[in-house]
């Protein structure tokens, strides 16, 4: 361990015995969480490097609780990213979130479960290419920024949302994104992607079809009512994984949740959303029709 990392080891277990004596190791654990939670849902910059150093703080006297050699750490976690082949293995959901609903939350968190992808993202698109009205899409990245938070391994990309004036003024295909942008935008990251078996169903008329069933692998998500005839289609390949038997699938959908709670009446959409969305689409009145915009 470095002579200035412990040095400041010593100085955070001071101050945390100066001014709190002995905590129990669940209350560190809680204090991280809440530190972080904090964090993630700061939108002012200026206040930012504070809440990072509240969290630095307690990580620090975490270290020091559980004897951890922060620095040994620090580089066994640098040893494993580099051992990696090829970089990050990212499960990419693309999704207009037009609110991000308890589905959502389940496919990513079941593609977690079955595959062995390191993280997920949820891709918010910019504006819908078939001019479906959606809501706007800061509301939209930040519901889900806030429906995934208590999940380490879920995160919400919103490359097409800052980019989609570029994007859109040359393609509106998937395929043409992902080749074009995303993968450019993301070098160390080696995508695949998931849709469910009703989308599948049509996968063979996307355009740049071909391209995307060659370099992209996909996981597809049974769905009930949707059958996918894997093996006559452009997926049939052993990349291509259909999750069918021993997955938890959802019918909830985004209309649903605008369907049943234009009258901002929670308990007919408690099943739908995570309470945290909900509580953000009363706040900001996104269930109002005239929200919607193309």
């Amino acid at each position: 361990m470095s002579g200035e990392l412990a040095e400041l080891l010593r100085r955070v277990r001071q101050s945390h015995d100066r001014h709190f004596g002995h905590t129990a190791l669940s209350e560190r654990f809680r204090d991280l969480q809440h530190q972080v939670a904090e964090l993630v849902h700061q939108v002012d910059p200026g206040s930012r490097p504070a809440l990072v150093g509240k969290v630095g703080w307690s990580l620090l006297q975490l270290c020091v609780e559980e004897g951890v050699d922060l620095g040994a750490e620090v580089d066994r976690t640098i040893a494993s990213l580099d051992g990696r082949s090829g970089g990050r293995r990212v499960a990419l959901i693309g999704t207009s979130a037009n609110p991000i609903t308890n589905a959502h939350l389940t496919m990513g968190l079941e593609v977690l479960a079955l595959t062995d992808v390191d993280e997920v993202w949820y891709s918010v698109v910019g504006r819908h290419a078939w001019g479906k009205p959606l809501m706007p899409a800061h509301h939209r990245v930040e519901m889900v920024r806030r429906a995934t938070a208590r999940y380490p391994r879920l995160r919400v990309c919103d490359f097409e949302v800052e980019h989609i004036d570029r994007i859109f003024a040359e393609t509106t295909e998937t395929s043409e994104i992902l080749r074009r942008f995303m993968l450019p935008a993301f070098p160390h990251c080696r995508f695949r992607w998931v849709m469910g078996s009703d989308v599948a169903q049509s996968f063979h008329r996307w355009g740049g079809v071909d391209w995307m069933a060659a370099h992209i692998p996909v996981i597809i998500i049974h769905r009930l009512g949707y059958d996918f005839e894997k093996a006559g289609s452009p997926l049939a390949d052993a990349r291509h994984v259909y999750l069918r038997e021993d997955i938890v699938t959802s019918n909830i959908s985004s209309t649903l949740v605008r369907s049943r709670g234009r009258d901002y009446d929670q308990g007919r959409v408690m099943a739908l959303v995570p309470d945290i969305v909900w509580d953000y689409l009363v706040e900001h009145r996104l269930l109002d029709p005239e929200v919607l915009r193309v």
